[in-house]
Order: structure tokens, then C-alpha cells, then sequence
């Protein structure tokens, strides 16, 4: 028993190493490109969103406000993002892609793309439809045990 990687349960265990696979696996990706993991999803949803405050980037990617201020932070120094004061609301911040940040969307999809491929390498079409149903059962399964969770319907953003 493992109790660093999840106890004696297999489910719990297989979960966590393809968790930690897939997350090296985009880290590996996205460093072509300059982003850590993450970024690609603050790039994503700036393109598809437009320019937003803080607040309602950290909602919509479901973590805090101060992760979200560092992430930003970090992109800003890159040249990726920008911060302006909100106009409906002098104390908010509105953050935005640069042109850096725009050119890279399509880069961040290929990345994305690559990455599916290796997680579904190996599956045919069949398998792959019962791998995608069984994540999304296993995902919601899991939000119904959390009060309040918000239903993201287990899809990454567009954009």
C-alpha cells in the first residue's frame, strides 16, 4: 500500500497517476511554447471572453482571487496579458490578452490537441467514447458529493 499515492484504493490510485502523467505531459507541452500549466487556460478563456476583472476569471476557473492576481502577474511580466482599471468600477481590475497573448491561442489548441492524442492513444472510437463518458460520469459523481460546486460540465474553454 502506497499511502503517498492514494491509499489501497486502485481507482483513487490510477486517478492520481493520470493526473500527475497528464500534468507533466502539458507542462512538457506548453514549455514550447513558454506557458506553465494553467496559463493555457487564462489564455483560452481571455480569447473567448474578452477582456473580464479578476473576480470573474477566478469564478470562472473556479479558484481563488489571489491565484488568479499571480497568474496574472506572472503573464503580465511576460508581456501576454495586460491589466486596465475597469470603467464600471474604479476599484476592479479588467485583464486582457496582448497581441502575445492573442498569437498564442492557436499554439495553446495545438498543444491541447497533442495532448489528447497521447491520452487517447491506444483506444479506438469506441473506447474512447466510453473513456470520455466514464470521466464525465466519475466528474460528476464527484461535484455531487461538494455543496455548492459549480457544474463546469467537465469540457475546457474555447476560444
Amino acid at each position: 500500500m502506497d499511502e503517498a499515492c492514494g491509499g489501497d484504493t486502485e481507482a483513487n490510485r490510477l486517478l492520481i497517476a493520470v493526473a500527475r502523467a497528464h500534468r507533466a505531459s502539458a507542462a512538457a507541452l506548453l514549455g514550447e511554447i513558454g506557458l506553465h500549466p494553467g496559463q493555457e487556460i487564462l489564455v483560452l478563456t481571455l480569447g473567448a471572453q474578452g477582456a473580464t476583472t479578476v473576480s470573474n476569471l477566478a469564478a470562472t476557473l473556479e479558484v481563488e482571487v489571489p491565484t488568479i492576481t499571480k497568474m496574472v502577474g506572472r503573464m503580465e511580466a511576460a508581456g501576454l496579458v495586460q491589466r486596465s482599471p475597469d470603467p464600471a468600477d474604479g476599484r476592479a481590475v479588467r485583464v486582457s490578452l496582448t497581441e502575445k497573448g492573442t498569437n498564442l491561442r492557436v499554439s495553446v489548441r495545438e498543444r491541447w490537441e497533442q495532448l489528447e492524442q497521447r491520452l487517447l492513444a491506444g483506444m479506438d472510437a469506441e473506447e474512447e467514447a466510453t473513456f470520455r463518458t466514464l470521466l464525465a460520469r466519475a466528474a460528476e459523481s464527484l461535484r455531487a458529493g461538494l455543496d455548492g460546486a459549480p457544474d463546469c460540465g467537465g469540457s475546457r474553454p474555447t476560444g
